[in-house]
């Protein structure tokens, strides 16, 4: 009996790791704006069972044009959208926190058209996602200083951007390049192609943040364990989407079930394409990037003053999540 009591009590203390992730209080929920690939990297951290293993219960749900005012509410912790969104709420006294940056403003500033377009000049209807959004900012952008006369589709679902020109609804599309994929398997032509630099108009995308997670500033602060714990799953989600093959990392993301109906395959591919414009700088938004990236949202967000404070990095961005989790960063 002595020896029985001796093994199952070496038994519970092997378990007890296990035990203190499942029943870990830390948790978060993230609201997305899309269930696109280019915003995959916090899907990943459920599915890849990360977030669980850093003793975070995260759970990510797709909701679409609704993740900023749902996070504003309360019914979320983090918004998974462009982060130009995080200032939308700003100009009425509320007070919001950018703390991680997915994708590069390379990463969706592709436009793209129908064969007879052979210019931005030439768009008359561009579809892209609604107003505050970074790939709104880019079509704003592209219109201004890239010689464009076009009017915009807003959706409020990434996934629609496509279909509404292959349809007819517009003869141009600005995105990411994994959302327009289809389209260009079925002939629509870039436009824009960040790969090739000199294809961008100059003072739009150009060293800049797109997407990224944001959250009342509050909020995040009572949830300060929690969002570190996010940090540091976020990095291993990281090094996996840079190690492993795209058929791995779409066969993982497909576990999820707002991916369940998507084709592996398929969301392969638009991870290869997505894998140049993920995690800049680590994830980490630097200070030095911030006035850009400022510049680029007010082309979609005109409201914006690059000279008030309230928009400003040291108000508006918080790294110091980051920093607790990962260490020092190789830059500012």
């Amino acid at each position: 009996m002595r020896k029985f009591t001796r093994a199952a009590a070496t038994l519970a203390l092997a378990a007890l790791p296990f035990l203190a992730t499942a029943q870990s209080g830390d948790r978060l929920v993230a609201l997305s704006a899309g269930n696109t690939t280019p915003l995959a990297p916090i899907y990943l951290a459920e599915t890849l069972g990360y977030a669980q293993q850093e003793g975070l219960t995260l759970t990510v749900k797709t909701v679409y044009a609704n993740s900023l005012n749902l996070v504003v509410a309360g019914e979320g912790d983090l918004s998974v959208i462009g982060v130009s969104s995080a200032l939308v709420p700003v100009r009425e006294g509320k007070e919001t926190s950018i703390v991680y940056a997915i994708s590069s403003g390379l990463g969706t500033g592709f436009m793209a058209a129908s064969a007879n377009v052979k210019s931005i000049a030439d768009c008359t209807r561009v579809s892209t996602s609604r107003a505050g959004s970074a790939v709104f900012s880019s079509a704003m952008a592209y219109k201004v200083n890239g010689g464009g006369k076009f009017n915009i589709l807003e959706l409020g679902d990434a996934n629609q951007i496509v279909p509404s020109v292959l349809s007819g609804g517009s003869d141009c599309a600005v995105s990411a390049l994994a959302v327009l994929q289809p389209g260009l398997e079925k002939g629509l032509r870039l436009l824009v192609d960040p790969r090739n630099p000199s294809t961008v108009p100059p003072n739009t995308i150009q060293n800049t943040v797109s997407s990224g997670l944001w959250g009342m500033k509050d909020n995040l602060r009572q949830k300060r364990p929690a969002v570190e714990k996010l940090m540091r799953a976020l990095k291993r989600v990281e090094q996996f989407i840079k190690t492993a093959p795209p058929e791995q990392v779409a066969a993982e993301l497909i576990k999820h079930p707002d991916f369940r109906t998507f084709p592996v395959d398929v969301i392969a591919r638009q991870v290869a394409a997505e894998k140049l414009f993920w995690f800049p700088d680590g994830g980490y938004v630097r200070g030095s990037a911030w006035p850009g990236t400022l510049a680029y949202f007010k082309y979609g967000l005109p409201f914006i003053d690059g000279g008030n404070k309230l928009y400003s990095w040291d108000e508006r961005v918080d790294m110091s999540y980051w920093i607790s989790a990962n260490g020092q960063p190789a830059s500012r």
